[in-house]
């Protein structure tokens, strides 16, 4: 008896454990995925890049972006930041109209630029940015006095 009631209380802290894990991880996956294709296209031919990205652009921006404008983009980011070294997932949002994915990178020119990826409800890249972190100069200052 005693076992019957050690198995069915095993049973039960499975079952109640199972509905605790993230029920977003299916669109996690995929918008990860499509982030990664993002920043690995950076550094290929701009023609095979966008092929690669296309089927996961929205609508909205698959017609704005354009095979002419991801190649000056892979240019601009080039110019500015450099090419990619490193990546590292930093933090996925969701929100009522979609969905926030966010990197954290390090290129040849810039240390720290923080990558963001905007997804709709279909999981469909809406809009990306680009921008360098600086930190704030309190923190420069008293960090290099105490030195």
């Amino acid at each position: 008896m005693k076992k019957l009631v050690l198995v069915l209380t095993m049973l039960l802290a499975f079952a109640c454990s199972s509905l605790a894990f993230a029920a977003d991880g299916g669109d996690l996956n995929k918008e990860q995925k499509t982030a990664e294709k993002m920043m690995t296209s950076l550094d290929v031919d701009a023609a095979a890049g966008y092929a690669a990205l296309a089927p996961t652009l929205s609508a909205d921006l698959n017609k704005a972006l354009g095979e002419k404008n991801f190649a000056a983009i892979q240019s601009q980011v080039k110019k500015q930041f450099g090419s990619l070294k490193e990546t590292k997932f930093h933090s996925f949002e969701r929100f009522d109209q979609g969905d926030r994915v966010t990197y954290i990178a390090a290129f040849s020119k810039e240390n720290v630029v923080i990558m963001t990826f905007m997804f709709g409800k279909d999981a469909k890249l809406q809009n990306f940015s680009f921008s360098p972190y600086k930190a704030p100069e309190k923190l420069l200052l008293k960090r290099n006095n105490s030195l």
